[in-house]
């Protein structure tokens, strides 16, 4: 067990010397992404809340193999249908009826280590964890904005490079947590 676990830290390092090759390297991106958010789905709510999120995040590259940066992550679920009723000391009462969209608005930290850097193709691994403000009611009488953990791990995650000087680019993520198990993005390097 010690040999394959000693094995796998010099193959670690070994990739990430390889995927400083590449001449290429912007200091900052910029990415805006969505995906499907099952977990969170499960996790922030179990009243049966299905969420997906659009996400927008900022990475700054110290090195051509490590990024640091945050994403402002927003969920966006199911309406929220309200009934009530208001009593009067008269006896009489009034229904009430309202709806309301079903959110949450994360803001974590990420970071993210590549284990290739070339030209056309960018191959990651990352991780973020943070908190969200959670919207709504329910029938807990829970009070709101309620804060609920974040946290995603991404397992594979790419980035096709285009464009001129090959600072715009398109990908995705494998992975798990809040985030989704499925991540579409797009953005820009500078």
């Amino acid at each position: 067990m010690k040999r394959i676990f000693i094995l796998t830290v010099f193959l670690w390092f070994g990739f990430s010397l390889y995927a400083q090759k590449d001449t290429t390297f912007y200091k900052h991106e910029v990415k805006v992404s969505c995906s499907d958010a099952l977990l969170a789905s499960l996790l922030i709510n179990s009243n049966g809340f299905y969420y997906f999120n659009i996400s927008a995040a900022y990475l700054y590259r110290p090195v051509k193999w490590f990024w640091v940066g945050g994403n402002l992550v927003n969920y966006f679920g199911n309406m929220l249908y309200y009934h009530s009723r208001e009593y009067y000391p008269t006896g009489n009462y009034k229904d009430f009826e309202k709806t309301k969209l079903k959110y949450c608005l994360a803001i974590a930290p990420e970071i993210r280590f590549s284990y290739l850097n070339k030209k056309r193709v960018i191959l990651y691994s990352a991780l973020s964890g943070g908190i969200g403000f959670e919207n709504g009611y329910n029938d807990r009488r829970d009070k709101y904005p309620k804060p609920v953990p974040y946290f995603h791990i991404t397992y594979f995650g790419f980035s096709i490079n285009f464009g001129e000087n090959y600072n715009y680019f398109l990908g995705g993520e494998g992975g798990t947590g809040c985030k989704g198990f499925v991540n579409f993005h797009g953005g820009y390097r500078f």
